[in-house]
């Protein structure tokens, strides 16, 4: 490990999203990832024309990162359709590991913007979404 690397975590994994409306792929819309862990950063991406969107995996250092302080991160997507931002996912990262968000599984989701948005509690925080899962079959 070099000196360089002291600190780094992860403050959002990899992202692969499907974004549906009404069951139709969401095409050719921004979709803004903000975190928040020192200071509020952000990037965007834009969905091609099946709806699909990724963004690659951030990692961040601090010298706080050393010290016995608890980590919390906060986690956000958001996509604007026909003018109108859409929250549909909202967590609170508390691991520094990539793929912490889900336990451990790939970040790979569907998300259907129409749906009712569910509260999940089993990943070591609470996180909000309208997602589900992609989960791999091994």
């Amino acid at each position: 490990m070099s000196v360089f690397s002291l600190g780094k975590i992860c403050v959002f994994s990899e992202v692969k999203l499907h974004l549906q409306n009404d069951g139709k792929s969401v095409s050719n819309a921004k979709v803004v990832r903000q975190w928040q862990w020192n200071k509020l950063n952000s990037d965007e991406g834009m969905t091609d024309e099946n709806g699909d969107v990724s963004f690659p995996s951030v990692y961040e250092s601090s010298i706080s990162r050393l010290l016995p302080v608890e980590l919390v991160i906060g986690q956000q997507l958001s996509v604007f359709v026909k003018g109108k931002e859409i929250i549909f996912w909202t967590n609170s990262k508390r691991e520094p590991e990539e793929n912490a968000e889900y336990g451990g599984a790939v970040f790979d989701a569907n998300c259907e913007l129409s749906s009712e948005e569910v509260l999940i509690e089993e990943y070591g925080s609470l996180m909000v979404t309208m997602c589900r899962l992609n989960k791999s079959v091994d």
